[in-house]
């Protein structure tokens, strides 16, 4: 079966365009006649305003608006291009081309630090596996898949995305499998090949890296238990060999770790004691590992067993290991157990690392000061100099400054942090960009918005240097506080977006919501637009998912205009044709509550004419459509849907899309109409349900408001014969007949019907029944004596009906009583 997202979604980031067709609104779109159809023009030109006829004086006005070029990452469109290819079993491009596209991918992304998304990481997965199981020509076996290739794109597949991981497990497999089969390794050799007819040939240290990478893989992205089959194959293969692993204590590291974040601990236990046996010393990095998975689990006799567990060769614990414990000791109450801990570390001449851990313990556990604080410094400085290092003296820095400012940070003092800031000045200490972003993050979580456009100002203009990509998390944190502000700086906005812009930052999939829905707020689509041409493109299916949710959320929003969600829903149509048919539903369900079934009956109209099957409305999808116009009736909506539906070969009429169907006739006067469906409905071999009597009820007391030659036997032949059935009449039905019967006028029927209901029905009147009975009497002077009688024998009713109030409309009063008709 072909898959539809990726003829629909990988297909569009290449074309950029959606299938679309003219609708209410401002935003207006250029349509294409197939889902594979490509334009020609770029997808600046597919969103277009009608502009006004050119006058002499309009030469004078700015010239319009020019809307940003979305741009691919380089070699990314081959990756789509062949995904689409492959899964529309559609011609691939040459071998060439692909390896060609895929190198400048990968290149690109290790230029740039830049991190595969989970698409990205799946694209990459599919290319690489079939250039594996596919032979190059002889002429170009010299330019094919080599191991340089693989292993970079195993290093850029190690640095962990947003989101989910799964691809990224999964090209990290296939990306080792292609280095062992390329190298002739031990798992090549297992699936029955020469060993002889490996490509290349590498070193047992470049075999043990691949080897760690794929592990740090496996236990990054949650496959520690299949890491730890494999580490014990490794070994056994190397024991096999005679040969030796220098670095088995790395690797055996690296599964404690993986155990122990994904919370296994039998198996971290076991491995531990596997790795004791296996000669693996109690080091500090396995001393903070197990030391860590107890402590953040606040189990404290566990935490402080392994913590005071004598380390091998009487190595201190790791830096991570220290602040651990200590917030440990804050969560648990365990300050006095940590102060000997401590106090033994500062007698014993530490670094200047372990001098850091040290005052983030003083402020976090001990609650001490900036006058503490600078005392234990001075007493730093006066300690003797590391041994290793006599000329280096033992001197506050910025990372000091930093940690103490984490520290004040978790103490949620923001005003402490800056006495800290203060302090780094007193002791000439140069901050870096750490501490920057540091001082935006507190002043955002204390609303000084303006002390951090400060900081920021200084990071633009670099005062210090960036490391890479550094200062994004903490500026897409201030662009969605900006955001979020009652009047936002739009000016202020808009300049870091186009600063982060200059340098090719994507923003987060949460930032540009944040951005999307302010700028719709602000009546500025063209800024939305640049947002998502600029960024959608470069996100995985999960972000899409996020920024789309965002959209569909902002058109639920009552405190949005129609007209702004009407325009909402034109963007997240143009930009995400792969939103999913339950959310199209809700977006019609809303139109429709707005009292606009012509925007609803497009958006159902734009299910109709998806590309995609899974996307196409279904019998159930036309009911509620046609239910939402009886509400809210539109009759040239209604022939628009009703036309669809002629035409939908998919869909089977049975009795509740009649019923539907008569609901919406009925809604939109078109009361003949209805009747003919009623006919049909009595002629198929399922028959009339309870709604079809009380929806061709209601249809015959609006034929008696407007035909007054009507037939007036309708609705009582078909009341006969339901009294000849013997049937169990619901209140909704019989409601509905009173109705018919007001409709003709027939005032002393209606009473007998009424005061006949517990002896026939075997229920009695409800504020309903009143309520129907006194809105269908055609003439005001029936009204008033059908009033007199019933607040004569039913007041305390009729008492209740008055409570909802009237109004006065061209059929006389009109009690406010909702008639709701389901098919």
């Amino acid at each position: 079966m072909r898959s539809h997202l990726t003829r629909n979604v990988y297909r569009r980031l290449l074309a950029g365009h959606g299938l679309v067709r003219p609708c209410p609104g401002q935003l207006v779109f250029f349509s294409s006649s197939s889902s594979s159809r490509r334009l020609s023009r770029p997808p600046s030109q597919l969103l277009i305003r009608h502009a006004p006829r050119r006058t002499f004086f309009g030469i004078f006005k700015k010239p319009p608006r020019e809307l940003k070029e979305p741009e691919l990452e380089p070699g990314y469109d081959v990756l789509l291009k062949f995904r689409s290819d492959e899964t529309e079993n559609e011609r691939l491009q040459s071998r060439a081309a692909l390896l060609k596209g895929l190198r400048e991918f990968l290149e690109h992304k290790k230029r740039y630090h830049k991190f595969l998304n989970s698409t990205q990481a799946f694209l990459t997965s599919r290319l690489v596996r079939h250039l594996l199981e596919t032979e190059a020509p002889p002429e170009e076996l010299s330019k094919d898949l080599d191991v340089v290739d693989l292993r970079l794109a195993l290093e850029l597949a190690l640095k962990r995305p947003r989101g989910d991981c799964a691809n990224h497990l999964a090209l990290a497999r296939v990306l080792y499998a292609g280095i062992e089969q390329r190298t002739g390794a031990g798992a090549f050799e297992a699936d029955g090949a020469d060993p002889e007819s490996a490509l290349e040939v590498s070193s047992p240290e470049e075999r043990h890296q691949d080897f760690q990478q794929y592990l740090t893989a496996l236990v990054q992205y949650g496959a520690s238990l299949e890491a730890v089959e494999c580490l014990a194959e490794h070994l056994k293969e190397l024991q096999a060999k005679g040969e030796t692993n220098k670095g088995a204590r790395v690797l055996w590291v690296l599964v404690l770790e993986g155990l122990a974040s994904e919370g296994r601990e039998e198996e971290l236990l076991r491995e531990y004691r596997n790795a004791e046996a296996a000669g693996v010393n109690y080091m500090p990095p396995v001393h903070e590992v197990m030391t860590t998975f107890f402590a953040r689990r606040d189990r404290v006799p566990e935490t402080k067993q392994w913590f005071g567990k004598p380390i091998h060769g009487n190595w201190s614990p790791t830096t991570e290991a220290y602040m651990e414990v200590v917030r440990f000791a804050v969560r648990n109450n365990q300050k006095d157990w940590i102060r000997p801990v401590f106090e033994k570390l500062v007698k014993s001449n530490p670094q200047k690392s372990r001098w850091d851990v040290i005052f983030a313990w003083a402020v976090l556990a001990m609650d001490k000061g900036v006058e503490d604080i600078k005392q234990m410094m001075e007493l730093m400085m006066k300690s003797p100099k590391n041994s290793s290092n006599h000329k280096k003296e033992k001197r506050p820095d910025a990372d000091t400054i930093n940690v103490l400012i984490k520290a004040a940070i978790e103490k949620k003092n923001p005003y402490l942090a800056e006495r800290f800031l203060a302090l780094a000045t007193e002791l000439g200490i140069q901050q870096n960009y750490a501490t920057y972003v540091l001082q935006m993050d507190y002043r955002l979580e204390a609303g000084d918005l303006s002390g951090v456009q400060a900081i920021y100002q200084k990071l633009r203009s670099r005062e210090v240097a960036v490391w890479y990509e550094a200062d994004v998390p903490i500026l897409n944190k201030y662009l969605r506080a900006l955001c979020a502000v009652e009047t936002p700086d739009i000016e202020r906005i808009l300049d870091i977006t186009s600063e982060l812009e200059r340098r090719y930052i994507i923003i987060e999939p949460e930032t540009t919501v944040s951005l999307c829905t302010l700028f719709l707020r602000s009546d500025k689509q063209f800024d939305v637009i640049d947002t998502l041409s600029l960024h959608t493109l470069s996100y995985s299916i999960e972000e899409r998912r996020q920024v789309q949710h965002g959209f569909v959320q902002y058109c639920l929003d009552r405190k949005a205009s129609t007209a702004r969600a009407w325009d909402a829903y034109s963007l997240l149509r143009q930009y995400f044709p792969d939103t999913s048919k339950e959310d199209r539903i809700r977006l019609m369900d809303e139109f429709f509550a707005r009292k606009r079934p012509d925007m609803a009956c497009h958006v159902f109209g734009h299910m109709r004419a998806h590309a995609s099957m899974d996307m196409r409305p279904t019998r159930e999808t036309y009911v509620r459509c046609l239910e939402g116009i009886g509400r809210y009736p539109d009759l040239e909506s209604l022939r628009m849907v009703h036309n669809m539906l002629k035409m939908d070969t998919t869909i089977q009429l049975d009795t509740q899309l009649y019923n539907a169907l008569m609901v919406a006739y009925t809604s939109c006067d078109e009361v003949l109409l209805a009747l003919d469906l009623w006919e049909q409905i009595t002629n198929m071999p399922e028959g009339p349900s309870y709604n079809s009597l009380a929806i061709v009820f209601w249809a015959c007391e609006k034929m008696y408001w407007f035909y007054f030659n009507a037939d007036r036997r309708i609705a009582r032949d078909i009341w006969e014969k339901v009294q000849r059935l013997d049937l169990d009449v619901p209140p909704a039905v019989f409601n509905s007949y009173v109705g018919a019967v007001a409709a003709e006028g027939a005032l002393e029927n209606i009473k007998r019907l009424i005061q006949g209901m517990d002896a026939t029905m075997g229920y009695s009147p409800s504020v309903m029944t009143f309520g129907i009975a006194f809105n269908a009497l055609p003439a005001e002077e029936l009204k008033t004596r059908f009033k007199q009688w019933a607040t004569a024998e039913y007041p305390e009713l009729w008492a209740r009906l008055e409570t909802k109030g009237c109004k006065q409309t061209l059929r006389g009063t009109i009690y406010n009583v909702e008639r709701i008709f389901e098919a």
